[in-house]
């Protein structure tokens, strides 16, 4: 996706709807499925001698939950916000930013959202949390254990 920076003045912002191939984005097929296009709503506004270019980037995708393993929807809607200074090339290409703006959507670890009851909506297993530790890294008998291995001089 890109844009003439020689069409676009103060008085006439320039609007683009563009569907991009998610293809932009690399995903391993085996944990995420994307839908074929990322939608975006863009607005192109000279500031002086800049550019800057906000709206939104959108795309569904199904990811593979990490707690059990079963594939999940999962909308990703990026915010975009990018100022282009001057000087300018003849054509601005806005696709490596688009993408940027998707993958940093992702979380780190995707999990499908549990019920009220902990269960999976997917699986319908129920999973509660870990019960919290009582004991202290801090204790004496870690101390003591550490002494033992500890060489002596």
């Amino acid at each position: 996706m890109t844009f003439l920076p020689a069409l676009v003045d103060e008085m006439h912002p320039l609007e683009l709807k563009v569907d991009v191939s998610t293809e932009i984005l690399g995903f391993n097929p085996a944990s995420v499925a994307p839908e074929p296009f990322i939608h975006t709503e863009l607005l192109v506004e000279k500031d002086g001698e800049n550019f800057l270019v906000t709206g939104w980037a959108q795309t569904q995708v199904s990811i593979q939950c990490g707690r059990c393993a079963d594939f999940f929807p999962m909308l990703l809607r990026a915010r975009v916000e990018h100022l282009f200074e001057a000087p300018h090339p003849n054509s601005i290409d806005l696709t490596p930013f688009i993408r940027e703006d998707i993958l940093l959507e992702l979380p780190l670890n995707a999990a499908c959202r549990l019920g009220a009851d902990g269960r999976c909506p997917v699986t319908g297993e129920v999973y509660r949390p870990r019960p919290e530790s009582t004991d202290s890294l801090t204790g004496e008998t870690v101390w003591e254990a550490l002494s033992k291995i500890k060489p002596k001089d």
